[in-house]
């Protein structure tokens, strides 16, 4: 009678068995999907806080080391080396790094954070300004070159010409990614000028005179270097490794005013901040 009854619940029987092992595989299975995304966050958080967001419109969003994105909405949020910032149409966001630096993306811009000391610009309109600190330089790498910063503020941009840098204080060294730069400087091409209408005007110079002093400018204004450094109140464009640079024009001038009016307390308070206080603070 037994040997009836199990044989008549035989199928019922088998069902049960696999319903109970197809409930274990998927319990092992989602275990198994769970162990990578689990790891992921474990070594995001293992590498530490780079820097912190102090106001964010718009659509900007951060796409960290393994290519997750998330949207950075308010004060506060983390943002870790190996994270590129990014920001659409009408997007803006100014952030504070642990480095002594602040930043000012506007729209349409990327960042890349790297580790302490150093950036990578890959697009848009950027403001950086960093505080004097001692210890390493820091730096900001584009296409054409490694920018070395110190206590410096400056915009970082493109256009149809190419990266263009405009520097408002402190210096900069730029360090080619490639073959020397090929270097044109507006400055002496005017005083060249200058000295063509004089000698035209005083006619006391010979021809001959005149040609050998054209060339000495000619070979001044052009340069071919590895690296160079650019003072303050001067601007440049890159085309390829061809460099021109010239005084601090009406457009960029306005460009610094409107990310300093953007920034507004938070940059005036980074400024006024002692140096240990501020490279510290998003440490914490």
């Amino acid at each position: 009678m037994a040997c009836s009854i199990l044989h008549e619940n035989a199928p019922m029987l088998i069902a049960m068995k696999h319903s109970a092992s197809f409930a274990v595989l998927s319990l092992v299975l989602l275990g198994l999907l769970a162990l990578p995304s689990a790891r992921l966050l474990a070594d995001e958080a293992a590498l530490g806080r780079r820097g912190e967001v102090l106001q964010a419109q718009g659509d900007v969003r951060v796409v960290n080391a393994w290519g997750a994105a998330r949207r950075l909405t308010k004060k506060g949020e983390t943002i870790r080396p190996n994270e590129t910032v990014v920001t659409g149409k009408g997007g803006r966001v100014v952030m504070q790094f642990n480095d002594g630096a602040m930043t000012v993306l506007g729209e349409q811009s990327r960042l890349k954070v790297e580790k302490k000391n150093w950036f990578s610009y890959i697009g848009g309109k950027i403001y950086f300004t960093f505080k004097k600190v001692f210890g390493e330089r820091r730096h900001i790498r584009t296409r054409a070159a490694t920018i070395g910063v110190r206590g410096t503020t400056f915009i970082v941009s493109e256009s149809e010409r190419g990266e263009q840098v405009a520097l408002k204080e402190g210096k900069l060294q730029f360090d080619s990614t490639g073959p020397s730069f090929e270097i044109h400087r507006r400055k002496q091409a005017d005083e060249f000028a200058r000295f063509k209408q004089e000698y035209e005007k005083a006619k006391k110079d010979t021809l001959n005179e005149f040609e050998r002093y054209r060339q000495q400018m000619q070979r001044e204004f052009i340069e071919y270097r590895r690296s160079f450094t650019l003072k303050a109140n001067r601007q440049l464009v890159f085309s390829g490794y061809r460099v021109d640079e010239a005084p601090l024009d009406a457009d960029s001038s306005a460009d610094f005013a409107a990310f300093e009016a953007e920034a507004g307390q938070w940059l005036k308070s980074f400024h006024q901040a002692g140096n240990k206080s501020s490279v510290n603070k998003t440490d914490k």
